[in-house]
């Protein structure tokens, strides 16, 4: 099988833990200076928070396969380390905790699935990428 690209946040959420509902309209910033930063992975609070993920400190995200088609499936833990704070409200990012933008107009990832084949005649692998997008990539 080819790998199978998966150009998604929901991908990057996956690997940062990141919470929320999509958002048609910018949060204003009165409304965010109101909110609690939780910084990952302490837990957050009942309601609305921002999520601050910690630059160069481990992010854990737990890597899942399971499905009808296997007879016993696997998981593992991961540590992915960030170059610098990003902070996460919902679907808006925001390296200093005041200027957000859509976390899509930031970063971009892919996942592609590599199953054993006769294309492939070595170990599956699962790859996921996450650029930033203003980083030329």
């Amino acid at each position: 099988m080819t790998p199978r690209n998966l150009p998604t946040f929901a991908g990057l959420a996956a690997i940062l833990a990141l919470s929320g509902c999509a958002s048609l309209s910018r949060p204003s910033t009165e409304q965010l200076a109101a909110l609690p930063t939780v910084e990952f992975p302490n837990p957050p609070p009942a309601g609305d928070f921002i999520l601050k993920l910690p630059g160069g400190k481990p992010i854990a995200t737990q890597v899942v396969i399971e499905g009808s088609a296997l007879a016993s499936g696997a998981s593992q833990t991961l540590n992915a380390t960030l170059p610098r704070d990003l902070y996460v409200y919902r679907d808006w990012v925001s390296e200093d905790g005041k200027n957000w933008k859509p976390a899509a107009d930031m970063l971009r990832v892919e996942v592609a699935v590599t199953l054993p084949s006769q294309q492939h005649p070595k170990p599956g692998e699962i790859r996921v990428k996450v650029d930033r997008k203003d980083a030329g990539n």
